[in-house]
């Protein structure tokens, strides 16, 4: 239970990033905290002696528009995290690319996502794709 954060330290990554995360995000992180869930890198709500980044250094750091809130990293300079429309995330979670800038939805909620990337690898994913054709 690396980077738990309670409820006080939810509160303030919203009002420090002038957004308001989705309840289940903001659920699962006090409950579990950041960290690697599966397959899975969660950024912490609040720094971490061992990690150098967290959730607000990152998002501070690469989306100071706050059109869209990083949660996870992917590994590749993409993350994964919520579009932000009117200082509200949206529910779904998004694959943001960082060279194109754009992004696109990959699951309906926080929890749907945690299902089907922390649960599943991209090579899972990639036979279930090919059993389903």
């Amino acid at each position: 239970m690396r980077g738990t954060g309670p409820q006080e330290e939810a509160a303030s990554v919203d009002r420090e990033l002038a957004v308001v995360l989705p309840d289940k995000y903001k659920a699962f992180m006090m409950r579990y905290g950041g960290g690697v869930f599966g397959f899975v890198e969660l950024l912490p709500l609040i720094p971490v002696p061992s990690t150098s980044d967290d959730l607000r250094t990152v998002n501070v750091r690469e989306f100071a528009d706050r059109r869209f809130v990083a949660v996870a990293p992917v590994g590749t300079g993409d993350h994964w995290g919520f579009p932000v429309t009117d200082g509200r995330c949206s529910e779904q979670v998004w694959f943001h690319f960082h060279d194109a800038g754009g992004h696109e939805p990959v699951a309906a909620d926080f929890l749907d996502f945690m299902a089907e990337y922390g649960l599943r690898s991209s090579s899972d994913r990639a036979l279930e794709s090919r059993r389903s054709r």
